[in-house]
C-alpha cells in the first residue's frame, strides 16, 4: 500500500514506550485531572512532535508540522492507524491519559503476572521423567 504511514523505525515506539513507563505512574484512573496532567501531556507533545519532525526533516528538509497534519486530514483512509491514534493522542488530551493509563494496567499486569508465567514457562519445558 503506498498510504502514509508510521515509517518512522523502532526508534519512534521506543521514545513513546520510555515515555508512557516513565510517566504513567502519576496517572490515576478517575475522572479529577492532577496539575501535573498538563506537565506531562505537554511533554509528551514536544517529545514526539520533536521526534517527527526531525525524523521528517531528514527525508524532507522543507518539512513543515502544519502540512503534514493538512495532509494527514485530506487523506484519512491512507493514514496508518497506529500512526493515526498517535497524532490524534497528540491533539486530545483524554485520549492521551486513557493511553496512560491503559499502558500501566498492562505494565503492570505483566509485572504481577510474570512469576506465574515463568513458573508455568519453566514447568512447561521441564522433561518428563
Amino acid at each position: 500500500s503506498s498510504g502514509i504511514n508510521a515509517e518512522y523505525g523502532d526508534g519512534f515506539q521506543d521514545l513513546q514506550d520510555k515515555f508512557l513507563n516513565e510517566h504513567c505512574d502519576e496517572f490515576e484512573d478517575e475522572e479529577e485531572n492532577k496539575l501535573i496532567y498538563t506537565d506531562i501531556y505537554n511533554q509528551y507533545i514536544s517529545t514526539l512532535e520533536g521526534y517527527i519532525a526531525d525524523r521528517m526533516m531528514e527525508l524532507c528538509p522543507n518539512f513543515k508540522m502544519s502540512a503534514l497534519l493538512e495532509l494527514i486530514q485530506s487523506r484519512p483512509e491512507e493514514v496508518d492507524l497506529d500512526l493515526f491514534e498517535t497524532l490524534t493522542s497528540l491533539a486530545d488530551f483524554s485520549m492521551f491519559k486513557e493511553t496512560m493509563i491503559n499502558y500501566k494496567s498492562q505494565r503492570d499486569c505483566q509485572f504481577y503476572n510474570f512469576p506465574s508465567l515463568l513458573v508455568t514457562s519453566l514447568a512447561g519445558g521441564l522433561p518428563k521423567h
